[in-house]
């Protein structure tokens, strides 16, 4: 199934042709930050499996495993919209709230639940994990 999605101002957009290999929310402090909310969501692909027109800018921060992790966004508009970790060099995140059409989406993980703030509630069946 063809998964699109764009930035929004359209400056960016992107496509997948495949399944994510992995789904996760996560609720650490750097994550929070660089979205404004209280986690952000990402299906993870196959790097070669997203094809993304448009130029983005990046952000790199170290986490708190020692990894580098460098988030993507439009220079425009300032979407959030991909993130790649160096432990991980084959993979990138998409953030699922720039998908067209998102219903497929389901986190299997929840990471840094011990981070997570109250008002942030979560599905109580998902794997939870109290870090990464």
């Amino acid at each position: 199934m063809l998964k699109t999605g764009q930035c929004l101002c359209g400056a960016v957009t992107f496509e997948v042709e495949a399944d994510p290999v992995r789904m996760a929310q996560c609720h650490c402090n750097a994550c929070r930050r660089a979205t404004g909310t209280g986690h952000v969501v990402h299906a993870f692909f196959k790097k070669g499996d997203v094809k993304i027109s448009g130029t983005t800018k990046s952000h790199k921060s170290v986490s708190d495993s020692g990894n580098t992790r460098t988030r993507h966004f439009c220079p425009e508009c300032g979407s959030r919209l991909f993130a790649e970790n160096a432990k991980t060099p084959g993979a990138i995140g998409v953030s699922v709230g720039a998908f067209d059409e998102s219903d497929w989406f389901k986190p299997e993980v929840i990471l840094y639940n011990s981070l997570r703030k109250k008002w942030d509630i979560i599905d109580e069946k998902i794997e939870k994990h109290e870090f990464m």
